[in-house]
């Protein structure tokens, strides 16, 4: 591997194949469940869901107006598996379906560290504890998350660097291939509960958390995803208007 030593991507790379003792073997020679594991890992320690999803960006299935949606979700459900926030449905005023989901601070969560995470905790709920998603339409507060982000990319050197971004990009298509690839066997959620609640946010990034080839959800009794997420955060960042009691 060549780079400037000290890079995202060399960072990266260490922090995935640190998993490993002795002599490092390549990623594609492991089990599957192996090189998942790594794979999270290595980008947790590395970059929020965010970043990775400005930088997968150009790769998203979806329509280009509908990505950033996508993106804020995957780094939600994150934040949901870590205890900083939970999710529910609720029918007040009228709102049903993705209009009707509500953002709740978790009691008790420490403050998150990570600036792009912070930023979004702010914009999605101010200084409030309890929000409906859908509501949360300021077009300036949405791009200056989106600013943020590109501004840490660029500290980071992919947004001059090419060839360290295509490398970065490269390795988040493979893990989204392999996952689908894992996916495709619908493993269920005991076989593997620590790898499965590791990948689900980058289910969500991949769109892999629902349809006939979905990534393995948590139950709910251990943390509430709704699978309505993404759709809810694309009507906030594309301040798309409410219309009480219709999806």
């Amino acid at each position: 591997m060549s780079g400037p030593a000290g890079s995202l991507y060399a960072r990266l790379y260490n922090s995935v194949m640190s998993g490993q003792c002795g002599l490092r073997v390549p990623l594609d020679r492991l089990p599957v469940d192996d090189r998942l594991t790594m794979l999270f890992r290595g980008f947790s320690e590395e970059m929020t869901l965010l970043r990775a999803g400005a930088l997968v960006w150009p790769a998203m299935y979806e329509d280009a107006r509908h990505r950033y949606g996508r993106v804020v979700a995957a780094q939600l459900a994150d934040l949901a598996i870590r205890r900083h926030i939970w999710l529910s449905y609720s029918g007040e005023g009228g709102f049903v379906g993705p209009q009707g989901m509500t953002v709740h601070r978790h009691p008790g969560a420490p403050p998150v560290r990570d600036p792009e995470e912070a930023l979004l905790l702010e914009t999605v709920l101010g200084g409030e504890d309890r929000v409906r998603l859908a509501g949360r339409t300021d077009g300036d507060a949405w791009d200056g998350l989106s600013a943020l982000i590109h501004d840490r990319i660029k500290a980071d050197g992919l947004a001059y660097t090419k060839l360290d971004r295509y490398r970065v990009l490269r390795l988040l298509l493979r893990t989204r291939r392999w996952m689908r690839a894992y996916a495709t066997k619908d493993p269920s959620w005991e076989r593997a509960p620590a790898l499965h609640r590791a990948g689900y946010p980058y289910a969500v990034l991949f769109g892999l958390e629902t349809g006939p080839v979905a990534w393995p959800a948590p139950p709910d009794d251990d943390v509430h995803l709704p699978s309505l997420l993404s759709d809810a955060c694309d009507m906030a960042v594309n301040a798309m208007p409410p219309a009480p009691g219709r999806i």
